[in-house]
């Protein structure tokens, strides 16, 4: 369902990125990811997913930031907006002085935050809460495929599933991070 034609930019991107100054998961590091996607072949014709996140390491291995996702077809249109904290464990960067000695970063993290989600039914919004199990394959010092499942509940019908909106949804996203 979903192209992967945004995966080959990103990888592109990233690659050129990687002589910049990076510290990864180090206290002040900067880093910016998410995935976008766009099929033509679903349910409800044409559909754009935009998953965005960005932030800063405040500590060692411990992120502080936001999160947007975007859903828009021509049945639905959902968005969500989230403050998100994710712990490292394994960190790359504290288990050896010379870098990335471990190229897997597992993460646990927790996003807080409103959404929103609109059919041709109606309308609904609400807070929302959402765990997430994550791992960070760093490819470089400066770039990392990110693969994780992320599962939120709302106080209202906010998510999209097929013909209709549910309370909660369960995702598993392939993106990227890039470290600044």
């Amino acid at each position: 369902m979903k192209n992967a034609s945004f995966l080959l930019l990103a990888a592109a991107v990233a690659f050129a990125a990687a002589p910049a100054r990076a510290d990864g998961t180090l206290e002040g590091a900067v880093n910016f990811g998410g995935s976008l996607s766009y099929s033509t072949h679903t349910i409800a014709g044409s559909e754009l997913d935009v998953d965005l996140h960005g932030g800063v390491y405040v500590v060692d291995s411990v992120f502080a930031g936001g999160d947007l996702l975007i859903r828009d077809n021509k049945a639905v249109t959902a968005w969500e907006a989230t403050a998100m904290g994710r712990f490292h464990f394994l960190d790359p960067w504290l288990t050896d002085e010379g870098g990335a000695a471990a190229a897997f970063s597992p993460y646990v993290g927790l996003r807080l935050g409103y959404a929103s989600g609109d059919n041709s039914s109606k309308d609904e919004a609400g807070l929302v809460f959402a765990g997430r199990l994550g791992i960070d394959f760093f490819v470089t010092d400066s770039f990392a495929v990110d693969l994780y499942v992320d599962a939120s509940a709302a106080t209202a019908d906010v998510y999209p599933d097929k013909a209709k909106m549910e309370s909660t949804q369960v995702r598993v996203h392939l993106g990227f991070d890039f470290f600044f």
